[in-house]
């Protein structure tokens, strides 16, 4: 796998497709691998250049102490500098997102447009932060199996449950079988340490696609609507029956919105 070190980080990536097409980079959520984006690449591949990265702390990418959104926003905008890229489509998944949405304003002349899926804009103050809290602690101290279950819950909808449960027990035994976990820590610190961007979202010029799971406790549909309604001509889709993992939930649903968007 390819590897770029970056601010003295090592960070890897896949890259799929012809280089004269129109570039999107893929940046994964917190936890889950850049697996995440294997039907979208699958589906995608042939119309663009598709470089799809390992977010720090995970797959084989390196992580600093602490980790916070605005060196990591730095590290990517070095990253496509290396490889000779600007004008790219920013295809971000929950922390994904927030880094594209922090590069998109200290970088606007690096994006074509932004693909915004389960992302948030404001601090999470409330009480289900605190409890999200709770169980990263528990995660990173080795209680694995023991938080998965309430864990699991805010990353699928209760439709998935029923419809899916083969999918789900793929999620749990790959949430119980991590070993070093302090890169997974780290990044998910960093997303709970996020800055409030909401009232800055207005500088945005990029064009840009806010995507939520109908579901999601944790990047709800209304805040996908204050986004979109900040950002200039920005465009919202709700996925129904899906929530956090909506990427994997409803794949072909989801890849169908974004392919839509890129036309």
């Amino acid at each position: 796998m390819p590897v770029l070190h970056i601010n003295g980080v090592a960070l890897t990536y896949r890259e799929v497709g012809d280089r004269n097409k129109r570039t999107l980079v893929l940046l994964h959520t917190v936890l889950w691998s850049a697996d995440v984006f294997d039907h979208l690449i699958a589906t995608l591949a042939k119309d663009f250049h598709i470089i799809d990265i390992d977010l720090h702390g995970h797959g084989q990418s390196g992580y600093r102490t602490p980790l916070r959104i605005e060196e990591m926003a730095a590290d990517y905008h070095q990253f496509l500098t290396q490889l000779g890229l600007s004008k790219v489509t920013w295809i971000g998944y929950s922390l994904g997102s927030m880094i594209g949405m922090n590069m998109a304003l200290r970088y606007p002349d690096l994006f074509h447009s932004l693909v915004l899926i389960a992302t948030n804009a404001r601090r999470d103050e409330t009480q289900l932060g605190k409890q999200t809290q709770q169980l990263w602690d528990l995660f990173r101290a080795g209680h694995r199996e023991d938080i998965v279950e309430p864990a699991l819950q805010l990353f699928f909808a209760r439709a998935t449950y029923a419809q899916q449960p083969q999918l789900v027990e793929q999620y749990r035994r790959a949430a119980i079988s991590f070993q070093d976990v302090e890169g997974i820590y780290q990044a998910a610190m960093a997303a709970a340490a996020r800055s409030d961007v909401m009232d800055q979202l207005g500088a945005i010029r990029a064009k840009t696609l806010i995507i939520a799971g109908r579901e999601d406790v944790t990047s709800t549909p209304a805040e996908a609507e204050e986004i979109a309604a900040r950002i200039p001509d920005a465009q919202v889709a709700i996925v129904e029956d899906t929530s956090h993992l909506l990427m994997v939930e409803k794949p072909q649903e989801v890849v169908q919105i974004i392919r839509e968007f890129l036309k």
